[in-house]
This record gives structure tokens, C-alpha cells and sequence, in this order.
């Protein structure tokens, strides 16, 4: 039987969380918990909880006689030998297939390194709109003739084939007129290119009536100041558009409630977001307002606010961000930058939910050193040294900080929080659906007394729920693939229930690649968080992996045939742990034989001698992955206070959740709710002790890896998920993960 997926015949969960991260020499992982779900296989060891119905002392002797002999041949001269000769002769053509699989695998993953290791202040697509307020600045010296005449040139180079400005791929209405009515202006400005113009003027009055059709979520930012700004700018110019149409009054009300909600004297006297849509105010104190200015010369990183701030107050510093952006995008510029802060921590978010980071380790750290670098008690933005704030980016930096062992305070998103409920941005007019999701996602890497979580994780869930169950899972941030999808795998499979490769499996068709368009004050394009490299190599990888699982699967049902007596099923065990232990031998140079075989025999014995076949299995697993992984020995594991506190909760926390599965199935869900109330509070609060341990460096860390403790947190897991999860669910996560192929 194959070594890698020899315990799915007793619980198919162990194939969901199948990845292909070093296990072995054959390089596969798994995580495993032992509840019987009738599927395909068959559970023969324990059809029943009590040892009188299977006479397991046989199998301890079998497991407990030394197999030594069987490694004669591995090692000549103290090294390992492997006939790599008869696997190359075994299937020669199916050995080409995989050499050209891996060569192009390996050519994306270089293409990845490469642009994770050219990281600086972020890959971003132009905006017309912010490109056309550049355009309008005159010389600072006086001379009548535009500051950044490359801008024009942009536009001018850049205006699509109806007559518009924006997104190639993509038409929303609010994006595509704000862009096109800016170039207009900008053209019209300095008298040039008089038939781009007109022919701008055409598809703006065209097009006006589709604003009051298209879905609110999907105005740009700042639109409903913005928008009237170039209104009164383009009547200026008497540029002909109907400037009375009904269609604008809803946004002129829109403007009005924004700029309540955060009054002009309190965006005097500390940053808020309106920095960012400056050009769409009149009547603005300068002088103060440049108190307020970021460290880069930028208003809130936005380029067409500081080119509004330049022509007003000819500041030098807002000329010297002006100066570098444009030359860093050829005459255009971006809606926003930088977004090194963004960049960043989405594109590890997208390897990790791809399946593919374990490529990018190195990278990864560096990026995650890069944001915690400029993370503070405070919060954090899309970009680094602002004092403006936004939860989504907090909720994201934080969820990636602590799950890869950074200290960072719960307590950051206290300042996020208002009566109860949790908001984005001071002043915001409505709630983004991702802000909210990565809220959540976040609140779930819960530590005992994170009381903000708690309440972060209430919000968010019931948030969502409610936009979920109305239809509205609509986000004024992301045009995304399938954002539904996306919210409701998290909703039905909380991140304690959630496994590697089911995630993955789901992700992998609702990440939508380079066909992801982003919703700023424009739409804009992050070529390193959203590109189809990503999307192949994670098919590539998925594909690869699910073919040696199926290879594994059909292995072990032709074992596990109707014959199933005592003697088969200890053969089957043996040679099992035989093939394990061979395998650390060639890969690590350790030979765990006796160790493992004494951690089977000691939870066999167990079995017998207490009746309880849940009690000790997370621990044996644990251990089995541990030891066949070459990490350590099995006494050098027992004698650790750490790891012995790490088995404990483990097994206490898969003893209560094996319990708690077995009482739903065997009630038929007819059980005290509140002795079930008790119990899954129990169980919360011996998962956050996990987590937090898990997580958490520490002195008494000495010896333990951190891939060692993740094996813990992972077997929990798995436990929970078979717990959580109801058969049909399971069930189908199986049939999808295991037998159906990415396209």
C-alpha cells in the first residue's frame, strides 16, 4: 500500500489534506484523523469502539518483531542507493510526460521568484483619469506650456477605439465616463487633438444614461466627489455635455453625504480619506492641509489629489512625487501609488490560497519582513508611513503576520470599532464586501483573550451572512471571478475545519487570474497579486499531485479487496511502516523503524487494554509524520516539554471532537444542546491554546521546528473538519479533490 495515503482506507480526510510538501522522499504530506465515513474505501480496523470485536493483539505482536533485515542493500558504504535505473525502465514514456510536466512547472515558478524578487512600490496599470489631472498642470516656472507633456502624449496614445478612456478589457460605466470626461477636459485644456476630443464628447453623451443602471458597489472611489468636480471644470471649458441630466442629482446627493460624514474642519486637523480626492473640493485650506501631507510629497498617495494640491500651492515636494511617478510610468500614472504594502501581502495570500507558496518560502519571508517592517499598533494601508488606516489591509497583514509567527497585537483593530460594529474607513458611505471577508478570515486565528476577535468574528460572520442570504455579495473594491464562492466556502468551512487542499481545490477555480480588475478611483490591474502564471502553475501543480493520489488510491483498494482477514490486514499494515521507514531512510539518512513501529504498538495496546480507539490517534499521527519526515526521534520527541504539551492539547482536543462527532451520528443530531453548547466551547477554547502555542515563538521552542509544530495544529484540523463537516459534504469534498481535474 502507498505510504502516503496507507491511513485513508481507515479515514478519507487524509486525502483532502494531501499537499506536496516534503513528507518523504516520494515529497507528499498528509493530515489524518480516524472517523469512519463510509466512502469508496472500507474502514476494516475498527468498525466498532470496543476491542472485544476485533482481536487486535495479534497485529501489536506483528508490529512489535524487528524488520531490520529488510533494509539490507539500501545503504553501500554509508550512503543510500537507489536503482534509479529499473523506475526510469518501469515506464519510460510516462517519465518523458512528467520531465516535460516539470519543465514547465519549473519555468513558472522561475517566472514567480522573478517577480516576487523585483518587488518595490508595486505593479500597477495606469489611470487615464489621474493621467489627465497631471496633464492639466501648467509649467511651474511660467512658461504657459504643460508641466509633463509625456501625459498628453499618454492620453492621446491611449484613448480606446469607441472614443473612450479606461480599462481595455472590461466596460463599467462609472469608471469608463469619469476617464473619458477627464481626457476630454485635458485635451481640451491645451487645444490638441481636437478629433479625440470631439470623439470623447460623442461616447460620454452617449453613455451617461447607463450610470443610473449600473450595480452602486462598483462606483470608483471618491466618484461622487470627483465626478461633480469635472462637471464644473468641463462647463469652464464649455465642453457640451447635459450638464442638467436627472441621472446626476443622485450623485450630487451622494457628494453631499460624504462630505458630512467627515466635515471640512476635522479634514483639516488629521488625515482622512478625502486626502485622497482633494481635486473634487473647492475652498480648501492649503496651509494646513500641507500639515497633513505624506512623507513622499503625495495627498494620500493619490496622484491626481496631489496635482490638484500642486496647481494650488506650487508645493515642491508634491512636484517631486509628481516628477518620479511619471517617470516611472512613462507619462501615465496609477490611481494610487505606491502599493508596496498591498503588493506584498495579497500576493502571498494568493500563492498560500493557490497551494503554491511552499515554491516561494524565501520570498515569502522576505515580503512578510517587508510588512512587518512597517506595521504598526495602529493599523496599516496599501501603502507604508501613512497615518490613515484601513481594515482590509490590517486584517489582511495581520491574518499573514501571526500565521507565519510574527507577534502582532489583536488589539490593532480596536481602532476599527465603534459601538459594536466595525467599519474600514472613518467617514465611509458603505461597507466593502473583502474589507468585512478578510475581517473575518482574520478574526478566525483566534489566541485565548482576543476578546476583539470574538467580537470582529460575530460582526463580520453576521455581516456577510446577511449580504449572502439577500444576494448582495457585491464589492466596491474587486470585480472579482466568484466572490460568492469565495465568502460562502469560508462561511460553511471555518478556518479550524478548513483543509489545504480542499481550500485550494475551490480557490484554484475562483480566483479568476488576470481577469481580476481591482476598483479604486479607477479600475485598475496588480500584475503581481492577479496574473494567469499564478493560475497555471497552481493547475499545473494541483493536476500533477491529484494524478499521484488517484495512482495511490487505485493501489490501495486493490489491497483493501472484499478478502480483508486479520493476516492481509496486517501485511497490508506492516509492509506499510516498512515502506515509511525506507523511505526516511534513503531521504533523511535516519532510521526510524523501531520508532515507529513502537509509537503503532503503544496506541494498539491502548486500544485494547481502555476500549477507546479515539483516545492517542492524534498523537500517533503526529508522531508518524514527524519521524518519517527524518525531523527527530521518537525519545528525543517524548522527552520535550514543549512537543509533550503540544501532544496533550492535540490529543485532548481530537479525543473531544471524535466523541462529539460519534454522539451527532449515533443521535442523529437529537442531542442536549447544551451539553453540545459545552462541549464545542471546550473545544474553541482548547483550539486557540493550539493555535497560540503553535503560532507563537518562544524560548521553549529549542529543538521544535515550526513545521514540526504545524504538524499539530494540521492533525487538529483534520479533525475538526471531519467533525464540523456533515458525510454528504465530505462526501462530495472527496470526489472533487481527489478525482476531478482542474481545467
Amino acid at each position: 500500500m502507498s505510504s502516503n495515503l496507507f491511513l485513508t482506507s481507515f479515514s478519507p480526510t487524509a486525502a483532502l489534506n494531501i499537499s506536496s510538501s516534503s513528507f518523504s522522499s516520494s515529497s507528499i504530506s498528509f493530515n489524518i484523523n480516524h472517523n469512519p465515513i463510509p466512502f469508496a474505501g472500507n474502514w476494516p480496523l475498527w468498525g466498532k469502539d470496543k476491542g472485544e470485536n476485533f482481536d487486535i493483539r495479534p497485529l501489536c505482536s506483528a508490529i512489535s518483531k524487528p524488520r531490520t533485515q529488510e533494509y539490507a542493500g539500501v545503504f553501500q558504504n554509508g550512503l543510500p542507493v537507489i536503482k534509479w535505473k529499473e523506475i526510469v525502465d518501469d515506464d519510460i514514456e510516462q517519465g518523458e510526460e512528467e520531465v516535460f510536466e516539470w519543465n514547465t512547472i519549473k519555468e513558472r515558478i522561475d517566472t514567480i521568484k522573478a517577480m516576487l524578487g523585483s518587488m518595490e512600490d508595486g505593479e500597477i496599470s495606469s489611470s487615464a483619469y489621474d493621467t489627465a489631472w497631471v496633464a492639466l498642470i501648467e509649467d511651474v516656472n511660467g512658461s504657459g506650456n504643460p508641466q509633463f507633456p509625456s501625459s498628453l502624449e499618454w492620453i492621446a496614445n491611449n484613448q480606446l477605439p469607441d472614443g473612450s478612456w479606461g480599462d481595455r478589457r472590461i466596460f463599467m460605466a462609472h469608471d469608463r465616463l469619469l476617464n473619458t470626461l477627464a481626457c476630454v477636459i485635458a485635451l481640451k485644456k491645451w487645444d490638441v487633438h481636437i478629433d479625440k476630443c470631439q470623439k470623447g464628447v460623442c461616447f460620454f453623451n452617449e453613455n451617461i444614461s447607463k450610470l443610473e443602471k449600473e450595480n452602486a458597489e462598483h462606483m470608483p472611489i471618491g466618484f461622487e466627489v470627483a465626478f461633480p468636480s469635472l462637471l464644473q471644470v468641463a462647463r469652464s471649458l464649455n465642453i457640451e455635455v447635459p450638464y442638467d441630466s436627472p441621472v446626476f442629482q443622485d450623485i450630487y446627493e451622494r457628494r453631499n453625504l460624504k462630505l458630512t460624514r467627515i466635515p471640512k474642519e476635522i479634514m483639516h486637523k488629521v488625515p482622512t480619506t478625502l486626502l485622497h480626492s482633494l481635486e473634487g473640493m473647492p475652498g480648501l485650506d492649503w496651509e494646513k492641509l500641507l500639515k497633513l501631507q505624506c512623507k513622499d510629497g503625495s495627498f494620500l498617495f493619490s496622484p491626481s489629489s496631489t496635482a490638484f494640491a500642486l496647481m494650488q500651492t506650487k508645493d515642491e515636494n508634491c512636484l517631486s512625487y509628481l516628477n518620479k511617478t511619471v517617470q516611472r510610468f512613462n507619462g501615465g500614472v496609477p490611481n494610487v501609488y505606491p502599493v508596496d504594502m498591498f503588493e506584498h501581502i495579497w500576493s502571498v495570500d494568493r500563492l498560500q490560497r493557490l497551494g503554491i507558496s511552499r515554491y516561494f518560502q524565501p520570498e515569502i519571508k522576505e515580503c512578510l519582513d517587508y510588512v512587518y517592517r512597517y506595521w504598526t499598533e495602529d493599523g496599516i494601508c496599501w501603502a507604508r508611513n501613512t497615518r490613515v488606516h484601513d481594515i482590509d489591509d490590517t486584517a489582511m497583514g495581520f491574518r499573514i503576520l501571526r500565521l507565519h509567527g510574527y507577534e502582532v497585537s489583536a488589539d490593532v483593530f480596536r481602532h476599527f470599532e465603534k459601538g459594536g460594529e466595525f467599519f474600514c474607513f472613518v467617514g465611509q458611505s458603505n461597507q466593502a464586501i473583502t474589507g468585512i471577508f478578510n475581517l473575518f478570515r482574520a478574526s478566525q486565528v483566534m489566541f485565548p483573550g482576543d476578546k476583539i476577535l470574538e467580537d470582529a468574528n460575530r460582526f463580520s460572520s453576521s455581516f456577510l451572512r446577511e449580504k449572502q442570504a439577500s444576494g448582495e455579495l457585491f464589492d466596491k473594491w474587486i470585480i472579482t471571478k466568484d466572490l460568492p464562492g469565495e465568502v460562502g466556502f469560508a462561511l460553511k468551512i471555518p478556518w479550524y475545519a478548513s483543509l489545504p487542499r480542499v481550500e485550494t481545490r475551490f480557490y484554484i477555480e475562483q480566483y479568476g487570474g488576470e481577469d481580476d480588475v481591482w476598483i479604486g478611483k479607477t479600475l485598475y490591474r496588480m500584475e503581481y497579486v492577479n496574473n494567469n502564471v499564478y493560475l497555471e502553475l497552481a493547475k499545473l501543480d494541483y493536476n500533477n499531485c491529484q494524478a499521484l493520489h488517484q495512482r495511490e488510491w487505485d493501489n490501495m483498494q486493490k489491497k483493501l479487496d472484499a478478502n480483508r482477514t486479520i493476516q492481509k490486514l496486517t501485511d497490508i499494515l506492516l509492509r506499510t511502516l516498512n515502506h515509511l521507514s525506507l523511505d526516511a531512510l534513503v531521504a533523511h539518512g535516519r532510521d526510524i523503524s523501531s520508532s515507529i513501529r513502537r509509537a503503532w504498538e503503544k496506541w494498539m495496546m491502548m486500544w485494547v487494554e481502555e476500549g477507546d480507539r479515539h483516545k492517542g490517534v492524534a498523537e500517533l499521527v503526529v508522531q508518524t509524520i514527524n519521524l518519517s519526515c527524518g525531523r527527530c526521534s521518537l525519545e528525543e520527541l517524548l522527552s520535550h516539554p514543549k512537543y509533550q504539551r503540544l501532544s496533550n492539547l492535540t490529543n485532548s482536543v481530537s479525543h473531544q471532537l471524535s466523541h462529539y462527532q460519534k454522539q451527532k451520528v449515533q443521535e442523529n443530531g437529537c442531542y442536549n444542546a447544551d451539553t453540545d453548547n459545552i462541549r464545542t466551547q471546550i473545544i474553541d477554547s482548547d483550539m486557540k491554546q493550539l493555535v497560540q502555542l503553535v503560532l507563537e515563538s518562544s524560548s521553549s521552542d529549542d529543538g521544535i521546528s515550526s513545521e514540526m509544530k504545524q504538524t499539530f495544529l494540521t492533525v487538529a484540523r483534520s479533525f475538526y473538519y471531519a467533525a464540523h463537516c456533515d458525510l454528504d459534504t465530505i462526501t462530495f469534498h472527496i470526489a472533487k479533490v481527489l478525482f476531478e481535474k482542474v481545467r
